[in-house]
C-alpha cells in the first residue's frame, strides 16, 4: 500500500506544483495590490493586539507580589486564519492561536499559556496538519522550562486540556554530530479522566549544501483509547530566501480509531508584511482509509500573525 501511494504522489508532484505555482503568482498580484493601500490599518491592528496583550501580562503579574523584579511581565503569541479547500469540502476552515504570558513576578522560568492548538497530539518536525481533525477546544497551562544546557531541556505543565485536569513532563535531548543532529522527546502525561498517556518523539536532521532532510516519527498510547498513535514523517527543507520557506513531505499517521492515512505535500511559507506576518499556500494529497485511500486533492492557505516580545 505505502509503495502504491509514493507512487501516486510522484505521478501527482507536477499537478501540485502547478498549483502551487499558479497560487503563488495570484498570491503575489493580491498583495502587491492589497497592502499598497492598507499598511497603516495593518499595523495598527497588530499594535492594538500588542498593547493588549502586554497590558494583561502586567494586570496578572501584579496580583503576585508587591516587590517588583527588575524583569517587565511580557506576552507573545500567534493568531492563525486558514481555509483548506478540497475536492471533498470547498467550505473548511481553521482558527489557531496561542498566548503566552511570561509573569516575573510568579517565576521567572514560569508562563501561563492559553491556546487551542492540539499540543496533547505529539507532533513531527515541520509537520503538516491533517485534514481530519478532532474537535478543539481552548486550553489553559501552567508551564515552566528549565534548560539544563543547550542540549537538554525539561519542560512541565499543569492545565486543563480536553476538558480535563492535566500534568506533563516532557524532556528534550539533543545530540549534535559532525554531518547531523539526533533529537529525542520523552513525555509522559496523566490525564483526570483519560489516565496516563505515555509518548515518544524522535528526530534526525541532516542538513544539505543549500536545504535539508528530516525524518521524525511519534508514538503515543493514551490509557482510556484502544489503540496508540504512531506518525512518521519524512521533509525535504529549503529556504528560498531570507523570509521564505519551501517545505516538501510525504507523512504516515495511524490514529486513536487505528485508522491509516498518508498525505503529501508542498509547504510555501512567507514573511510578506514587516517581521510578523506570514502566508502558507500548501497544496497536497491526501489518501485516507475512512474513505478507502481515495485521492483527497485540496490546498492550504493559511495567515499567521505573531505579536508580542
Amino acid at each position: 500500500m505505502l509503495l502504491l501511494i509514493v507512487i501516486h504522489c510522484i505521478k501527482n508532484y507536477k499537478l501540485m506544483k502547478k498549483i502551487l505555482l499558479s497560487t503563488l503568482y495570484f498570491y503575489i498580484l493580491i498583495c502587491n495590490y492589497t497592502f499598497a493601500s492598507q499598511e497603516n490599518t495593518v499595523d495598527q491592528v497588530q499594535s492594538k493586539i500588542d498593547i493588549m496583550m502586554q497590558d494583561t501580562a502586567s494586570w496578572l503579574d501584579n496580583f503576585a507580589s508587591n516587590k517588583r523584579v527588575t524583569d517587565k511581565a511580557s506576552a507573545n503569541g500567534y493568531l492563525q486564519l486558514g481555509w483548506l479547500p478540497r475536492s471533498a469540502d470547498l467550505a473548511d476552515t481553521e482558527v489557531k492561536f496561542k498566548v503566552r504570558l511570561k509573569l516575573p513576578n510568579w517565576n521567572d522560568k514560569i508562563a501561563l499559556v492559553i491556546d487551542n492548538d492540539d499540543e496533547d497530539d505529539l507532533k513531527l518536525d515541520y509537520e503538516a496538519d491533517s485534514i481530519e481533525k478532532d474537535e478543539e477546544d481552548i486550553n489553559l497551562a501552567v508551564q515552566y522550562i528549565k534548560e539544563l544546557n543547550e542540549n537538554l531541556k525539561i519542560k512541565n505543565r499543569i492545565g486543563i486540556s480536553r476538558s480535563q485536569i492535566y500534568a506533563r513532563s516532557e524532556l528534550k535531548r539533543k545530540w549534535q554530530f559532525e554531518s547531523y543532529q539526533i533529537q529525542l522527546t520523552p513525555r509522559l502525561d496523566y490525564f483526570s479522566s483519560d489516565g496516563w498517556a505515555p509518548s515518544l518523539k524522535g528526530a534526525l536532521a541532516y542538513p544539505l549544501e543549500n536545504s535539508g532532510l528530516s525524518l521524525s516519527a511519534s508514538w503515543q498510547k493514551v490509557q482510556s483509547e484502544q489503540y496508540a498513535r504512531k506518525k512518521v514523517g519524512f521533509y525535504h527543507i529549503q529556504s528560498l530566501k531570507d523570509d521564505q520557506l519551501l517545505v516538501t513531505g510525504l507523512q504516515y499517521n495511524k490514529n486513536k480509531y487505528s485508522e491509516e492515512s498518508y498525505l503529501a505535500s508542498i509547504r510555501f511559507r512567507d514573511l510578506f508584511y514587516k517581521k510578523w506576518l506570514f502566508f502558507e499556500l500548501e497544496p497536497f494529497l491526501e489518501f485516507n482509509q475512512v474513505n478507502n485511500y481515495h485521492t483527497e486533492v485540496g490546498i492550504a492557505l493559511r495567515l499567521i500573525g505573531y505579536y508580542g516580545k
